[in-house]
């Protein structure tokens, strides 16, 4: 919510699909579906681009050998994560 009432004004607070996907359906005008579309597609493209990026850097540095696995650290469940996840997401 910081982000979007500190640059909403610049960039209409489109940082996420989640966000582009709120504005489009309020039915409050502030953006038509044909924008939303492109919004959303240039968001998830750029972070297909960011994650491609952080890949390739990763490959070409020094823990090269090291795995970094997409799951909650040791100690923590997937519920415990959701559950962090969908608390962060509402603040």
């Amino acid at each position: 919510m910081c982000m979007i009432y500190s640059l909403g004004g610049v960039s209409g607070g489109h940082f996420n699909p989640a966000v582009t996907l709120a504005v489009v359906t309020s039915g409050r005008g502030k953006c038509s579906s044909r924008d939303g579309v492109a919004y959303t597609a240039t968001q998830l493209l750029a972070g297909f681009a960011a994650g491609l990026v952080t890949k390739l850097f990763h490959a070409a540095g020094p823990n090269s050998e090291a795995k970094h696995l997409l799951q909650p650290g040791e100690g923590h469940s997937f519920i415990d994560a959701g559950l962090a996840e969908f608390f962060f997401t509402a603040v």
